[in-house]
């Protein structure tokens, strides 16, 4: 009381003065160091809320640069590629000095490239096909393309080759190169004699000096095809050129002196800011961009006849709702962080309030008015948070910049070291809104009491039963008007925004109403299950405990009884926590598995030998077989073919097909392909979606296309049943197909056969991305056949064969990758071996730092949920200090008064977990199948049983730690100070 009267305290008449607000500070520091531990528990539970509010918000900015980094597996560090137009069958070529000329006021990222396909390296008399690529080092380096590369600049006669090129060709440093482009060259024979008399060069040889190795260019070119260029600069090659021997004197002077840069066969750009661009979560914002910037430099070109394509764009559209994903699931994080906060800082100050009720009761016969103890609860609530947000401020510097550089580091972009604006602002809102929330009902509950009871200390503060009785006339119906205001604001804006969202196609919007409802669902569930959570309670105290007596069941549910208001917030503590965290886990193990199929998707297979171009040759096909039936029997379970696109790929005089229906008013671009009768039994599962087919006939779906009905027949995907409104079970369901030929149209009529919703292999989707998507049409190979004039097997373009490993053994995977391998490595441009194996290390990059990410929250959730069970547990057993003197004195010894505390907890933390895990499904089950709707991957939902275990026999450790260490310490104390506590 000695520190009461050291300050002059108002009368009730005077308010609130500066100098009892300095009162109330020394009072919360000295309380401060009498609960130390508490304190820094709470602190260090806001600081992980605003800290981790500041990373993540800075982080998740550039959340979409992890899908660019997966785009870039495909396609390479490439944003727009521009190449000639070919008419008359000509290859034409870009004036690079002049495109320089005319873009010189466009802040532009242009490099230059010249392709050799035809050109092969000469080894101990043997040709070895590869492709020569010509680039300007120095530029590509200044535009950012392919930033993971190291090979130096390479001078006049010095070469980069692959590794494994380097192994075939032996020791020596020196090869011998031929160039095969009698375009190029016949291009450059027409500028030097203009009079057109000079003999036409079909190849030209020289001799190269190998100065690198390399494994991986780094995204200069799509990394599956890193095995197959070798590289050279583009400036000095005509220079070099001119010293082989396979040209005249005249040509190699002109060679001498013309700039390579006036021929090149394409262009490569970068945005400028490409990083920042690419770092928005919309990505139709990120289109336009990009697509406005590649329209600049068109309109800037002119005439010049050229075509423009963007890799990255075409590769992001599947992954354009991961990112927008990604940075919602990180924000809900930061929200449910707050709530866990705000929970055990009003636990904290619960245990404040109720050990200083004597305390309050005797400043309220002093002087102070209920206004001032609102005021000291506020202002020691502030204590915990605004250090905290000083902290993490602080500390957020440091960790942003350390979080760059591994970026940097492992992905080849950066973050701001310093945190975002917005990163601020809701750091300074979470630092003001978390105190307020936290100390409301404990300033209700100090505001409420009567001075009696508080003066009062020798009743037991526990009470079983609680009953209020209420006067109409003194009733506050404030509560009820505000949830009201707030329910009717919710729906309202769910009312406007979500058909607002289907209008505009703003899917960014879509998913934050999605996932808003979704958190209104985890609040709701939750709040639906504290209606069960007593008959949880004695369920399982009857059930895990049927070993235990009677009397410690019934003194158990009997302290949940009067701890019950206390317990019913720890459990929506836990919940809350684990039921997000499971929602989180399925959320971003959903991102990976989409990113895994994504790599899978339009592949039949884990393992494929694929056709580069038109030409497969028939003695190739006939030799694969034969080595797959007779070397690879072992490991190769069974392999299929797949055929060309008829159109643009395939059958060459066509343009291209489409189907319509009978009155030709509706219309769809397909793409026509032909695959083995055992197709669907070897090709991957997991796209093999729902389907509609004849379920009679005992057949798959590919062996029904080679029956007299499959003859006529052909598979459709559900866009193209439900575009032309055809039936697959009715035989009588028709629609044309229209080939579009040069100058002619070729229309016959098929009939369905069977509707997929997912193939593997190729597209066939109910939705087609705003016409992005080309649907994708199978058919038998004879029909095929027929339909491209093929007149035998000989003829037909193959373009995919499938291959089933035995087992799904990563071993027999290998030995057949390695075999394969070895069979065609004298046709690199021929025939390419893929495997999905070889391709997924930069997903399982970004699945170990998702990985670090999410561990590191589960163990930040399990912290917090921690303390906040600690601090309840605490002041539980604090509270029943008087009973636990009783239950001792009637016999109960020490550890089984323990027991009966950890008990207590072990069924509290195992009803929140069980309730939190339930809700965790629900919603990331119904999260599953939203991302299906929107992707059109399909996916199967998995729920996380090992993070699961973990968390729950994490919760049952927590548990114990929570009550073993109060309940120790009260039971040091003799019986007599117990009861007169």
């Amino acid at each position: 009381m000695s520190s009461i009267r050291e300050v002059e305290l108002p009368k009730e008449g005077r308010g609130f003065t500066c100098k009892l607000f300095c009162y109330f500070i020394k009072r919360s520091l000295r309380e401060i160091t009498h609960r130390l531990c508490y304190y820094l528990i709470s602190l260090g539970s806001c600081f992980l809320a605003i800290y981790i509010a500041l990373i993540a918000n800075t982080i998740i900015s550039r959340a979409p640069l992890i899908f660019l980094k997966i785009a870039e597996i495909k396609q390479g560090e490439i944003d727009i590629s521009f190449t000639p137009v070919q008419q008359d069958n000509h290859h034409r070529y870009f004036n690079m000095t002049r495109v320089d000329f005319l873009i010189n006021n466009l802040t532009g990222l242009l490099s230059p490239r010249l392709y050799f396909h035809q050109a092969t390296v000469i080894k101990d008399n043997r040709a070895i096909h590869i492709h020569l690529l010509l680039i300007d080092s120095q530029r590509e380096r200044n535009h950012r393309i392919g930033t993971a590369s190291n090979l130096p600049i390479l001078r006049e006669g010095e070469c980069a080759i692959h590794e494994k090129l380097s192994q075939r060709l032996g020791e020596g440093k020196s090869i011998e190169l031929v160039v095969k482009d009698t375009t190029y060259l016949g291009l450059l024979q027409r500028i030097s004699r203009p009079d057109g008399e000079y003999r036409e060069l079909e190849e030209v040889g020289t001799t190269c000096k190998v100065v690198a190795v390399f494994n991986s260019l780094g995204g200069k070119v799509p990394a599956s095809e890193n095995e197959d260029y070798m590289l050279m600069e583009l400036g000095p090659f005509l220079r070099h050129l001119s010293k082989s021997p396979d040209i005249d004197s005249d040509f190699s002077k002109f060679l001498l002196a013309f700039d390579s840069y006036q021929v090149v066969s394409g262009i490569v750009a970068n945005h400028p800011d490409r990083h920042e661009v690419y770092s928005d979560s919309d990505f139709y914002r990120v289109q336009r961009t990009v697509s406005n910037y590649a329209a600049n430099i068109v309109d800037r070109l002119g005439f010049f006849p050229l075509v423009s394509y963007m890799p990255i764009l075409e590769d992001l559209l599947p992954f354009h709702m991961g990112a927008v994903f990604l940075t919602i699931i990180l924000n809900l994080i930061v929200i449910i962080l707050a709530i866990i906060s705000t929970f055990l800082v009003y636990n904290l100050l619960t245990i404040s309030v109720e050990s200083h009720t004597f305390e309050f009761g005797i400043m309220r016969m002093l002087g102070i008015g209920r206004f001032g103890l609102a005021m000291l609860v506020l202002t020691q609530a502030m204590t915990f948070v605004f250090p905290a947000l000083v902290f993490a401020i602080i500390f957020s510097f440091p960790s942003l910049y350390i979080a760059s550089t591994t970026l940097q580091k492992n992905f080849g972009f950066t973050i701001s070291p310093m945190p975002t604006v917005f990163s601020i602002v809701l750091a300074l809102i979470l630092g003001i809104l978390v105190p307020l929330l936290a100390a409301a009902l404990p300033i209700r509950q100090v505001v409420s009491r009567n001075l009696v009871e508080s003066l009062d200390i020798m009743r037991s503060k526990s009470q079983g039963v609680h009953i209020t009785i209420e006067y109409a006339q003194k009733t506050s119906s404030w509560p009820s008007f505000g949830f009201g205001i707030v329910a009717v604001i919710y729906g309202a804006s769910i009312y406007y925004f979500l058909p607002l969202s289907l209008l505009a196609m703003n899917l960014q919007l879509m998913l934050w109403i999605m996932l808003s409802i979704l958190l209104a669902i985890i609040i709701g569930l939750i709040m639906v299950s504290l209606n069960i959570i007593h008959l949880m309670e004695k369920l399982f105290v009857y059930v895990l405990l049927f070993y235990e007596t009677a009397a410690m069941k019934f003194l158990i549910l009997k302290n949940m009884i009067a701890h019950k208001l206390r317990n019913r917030k720890t459990v929506i503590v836990y919940a809350l926590s684990l039921g997000f965290l499971l929602f989180t886990i399925v959320a971003y193990t959903m991102e990976l598995k989409n990113a895994q199929m994504k790599m899978l998707d339009r592949h039949a297979s884990y393992l494929e030998l694929q056709w580069r171009n038109d030409d497969s040759s028939f003695e190739t096909v006939l030799a694969l077989e034969s080595h797959l039936l007779n070397e690879l029997k072992e490991e190769a379970e069974d392999f299929t073919w797949m055929t060309k696109y008829l159109a643009m790929r395939g059958a060459k005089e066509f343009k291209n097909v489409w189907v319509t229906d009978y009155g030709r008013q509706v219309s769809s671009r397909v793409n026509i392909l032909a695959f083995s009768p055992n197709y669907f039994d070897v090709a991957n599962k997991d796209f093999f979606g729902p389907h509609s087919a004849n379920k009679t006939s005992g057949l798959s779906l590919s062996e029904q296309l080679y029956t007299p009905r499959g003859s006529q027949s052909v598979g459709i995907g559900a866009f193209i049943e439900q575009e032309l409104n055809v039936n697959v079970e009715d035989p009588k369901s028709t629609f044309l197909f229209n080939y579009e030929k040069e100058y002619t149209n070729v229309l016959f009529d098929s009939r369905p056969l069977f509707m997929l919703k997912s193939c593997p292999g190729m597209v066939m989707t109910s939705l087609t991305y705003m016409g992005l998507l080309t649907q994708g049409v199978a058919m038998s190979i004879p029909l095929y056949m027929k339909t491209s004039n093929a007149t035998s097997a000989s003829t037909v373009l193959w373009d995919t064969l499938a291959i089933k490993v035995k087992g799904n053994s990563m071993e027999y995977y290998n030995r057949i990758y390695d075999a394969l391998s070895k069979l065609v490595e004298e046709k690199p441009d021929e025939i390419i071996v893929w495997s999905y194996s070889k391709n997924a290390d930069q997903v399982d990059d970004i699945r170990s730092l998702l990985d670090i990410i999410f561990i590191i929250i589960i163990i930040i959730f399990m912290f917090l949920s921690f303390f906040s069970l600690s601090s309840s547990m605490t002041a539980n057993i604090l509270e029943q200090a008087k009973e636990i003197a009783i239950v001792r004195s009637v016999g109960l010894s020490r550890c089984r008064t323990v027991f009966m505390h950890v008990y207590e907890a072990f069924v509290l933390v195992l009803t929140g977990s069980i309730t939190g895990a339930i809700i965790g499904m629900l919603i990331g089950y119904t999260l599953c199948m939203q991302r299906m709707l929107y992707t059109s991957i399909p996916m199967h939902f998995q729920f996380p049983f090992l993070h699961m275990i973990v968390m729950i026999v994490t919760s049952i450790v927590c548990a114990i730690l929570s009550t073993v260490s109060p309940s120790l310490y009260l039971l040091r104390r003799p019986i007599a100070e117990l009861a007169r506590t």
